[in-house]
């Protein structure tokens, strides 16, 4: 049955490339590691990255190019199309690849701006599973990426801390105020940069916030006691105060502060 239905996802992912492949502008088609897991596991998707030069289709192209889609959706925030093939849920991403080959130019000349939250869009590009390359456009970018300055990690690491500390801040002011709903969103920005931190200094791209938890703690390179504080911030026992909540975050942030110096680069 498992077999089966793996069997199935490829036949779908294939046929999918193909399809997308016709179009001439089509660069690479690349599979997210999502699709690896079990289709019955509510994490499974069938998540797809199609790099183009020149302009974006539009949504009638996108749409003829997946006539097998069914429950055809698309993002007005951003070229991101939503489909069921066969009851299988598929997302097809397109990213123009001038944009990503203006992204490497300003890594390598340590130029880079953090725009996104993390590093998943170049993780995208790293790890995804080739499903269709034309022009050698996937392979030079994987080698641009693969030598990416220290100085780019340098200033991941430098910006994910500064904003732990402001978001440590917030969190402070919302347990001082007993306010829940401003301690859980300053919580969520305290955990997202913590972790865009630690990724950064394992000099390693961020996977989809879906499989953090389970890739975090093999990480090589850890704060001591990360793990831990992270797990009793997220999931309190006992009636845990706000304070001593806050307590916990505040260890949390100064037990980066070892890693924020470029002796330990």
């Amino acid at each position: 049955m498992l077999r089966g239905m793996k069997r199935k996802v490829r036949q779908i992912t294939e046929a999918l490339a193909e399809s997308l492949g016709r179009m001439q502008e089509i660069q690479a088609v690349l599979l997210g590691e999502e699709a690896a897991i079990e289709a019955s596991d509510p994490y499974f998707t069938i998540d797809i990255d199609v790099y183009l030069s020149g302009a974006m289709p539009d949504m009638g192209m996108r749409r003829s190019l997946v006539p097998q889609a069914t429950a055809f959706q698309t993002s007005t925030i951003g070229t991101v199309d939503r489909f069921l093939v066969e009851e299988l849920p598929v997302s097809v991403h397109y990213v123009r690849a001038e944009a990503v080959d203006r992204m490497l130019l300003r890594i390598n000349e340590k130029d880079w701006v953090f725009h996104e939250p993390g590093t998943n869009v170049l993780y995208r590009l790293e790890h995804g599973e080739v499903l269709f390359s034309r022009n050698g456009w996937i392979e030079e970018t994987r080698a641009a990426l693969a030598h990416a300055p220290a100085e780019f990690w340098w200033q991941a690491r430098l910006r994910s801390y500064a904003l732990a500390e402001r978001a440590l801040a917030d969190l402070g002011a919302a347990a001082h105020r007993l306010d829940d709903l401003f301690f859980i969103i300053s919580a969520a920005r305290l955990v997202r940069a913590v972790v865009s931190f630690v990724f950064a200094v394992n000099r390693q791209f961020e996977p989809s916030e879906r499989m953090i938890s389970e890739r975090i703690a093999a990480l090589p390179v850890l704060p001591d006691e990360l793990i831990g504080r992270l797990d009793t911030l997220l999931r309190p026992t006992g009636g845990i105060s706000l304070s001593i909540r806050r307590e916990i975050a505040e260890h949390m942030v100064k037990s980066l502060m070892p890693l924020t110096t470029q002796e330990n680069d």
